[in-house]
C-alpha cells in the first residue's frame, strides 16, 4: 500500500484552507465592520451628550409642571399635563415626550406621552442651548385627580436619551 506523496497532501490542505476562508471571510468582514460602525455611533453620541442638558424651569407651576385631570372633561377638551423645560447644555434637543408615573388606589401606571406637534421640536426646529419651551402632552385616559394622582413627570429627548428632566411631584 502507498500513501499519499507529501506534496500532494499539502496542496490539498492548502486548497481546503483557501475554500474555508474564502467562505468565512466575508461573514467575518461585515460582523467587523457593523461592530466598528455601532462603536463609532455610540461613542460620538455618549461624547456629544456630555455636554447636554436638560432641566423645569421651577419659575412655572409646581416644580416646572402643571396639569389638569378633571372629572367633567368636555367633547373638545381633554386632560393635559404643561412642563416649562429649560436647555441647560450646549447640544440642540428635540423629539420630546414625556414619561408620567400615575398612581391610583390599586397599582402604578408608567405612561409614555409625545408633546403634542404645536410644541414639539424636531431636528430642524431644536430646542437651542440656553432656550426654554412649553411643552404640553394631551392625556387620552380619563384620570380623575379624586382617584389619581401625579407622582412623577420625567421629560426626555431622543437625541441623547439618558439626559432628562424629572421631578416627583
Amino acid at each position: 500500500m502507498k500513501a499519499l506523496s507529501p506534496i500532494v497532501s499539502v496542496v490539498i490542505l492548502i486548497v481546503l484552507s483557501l475554500t474555508i476562508a474564502s467562505l468565512v471571510a466575508p461573514w467575518i468582514y461585515d460582523l467587523v465592520l457593523t461592530t466598528a460602525n455601532e462603536t463609532g455611533i455610540s461613542t460620538e453620541q455618549q461624547v456629544r451628550c456630555r455636554q447636554a442638558g436638560l432641566d423645569f424651569d421651577s419659575s412655572y407651576g409646581n416644580y416646572g409642571i402643571k396639569y389638569n385631570f378633571s372629572l367633567n372633561v368636555s367633547a373638545n377638551e381633554s386632560d393635559w399635563i404643561r412642563v416649562r423645560v429649560v436647555n441647560t447644555g450646549n447640544v440642540n434637543l428635540y423629539d420630546i415626550s414625556f414619561e408620567v408615573l400615575i398612581e391610583n388606589a390599586t397599582h402604578e401606571n408608567i405612561i409614555h406621552y409625545d408633546a403634542t406637534d404645536s410644541s414639539q421640536f424636531t431636528s430642524s426646529y431644536p430646542l437651542r442651548p440656553g432656550s426654554s419651551s412649553l411643552l404640553t402632552a394631551n392625556i387620552s385616559e380619563d384620570w380623575n385627580e379624586s382617584i389619581a394622582l401625579l407622582k412623577e413627570v420625567k421629560v426626555i429627548n431622543s437625541v441623547c436619551p439618558g439626559v432628562s428632566a424629572e421631578a416627583e411631584l
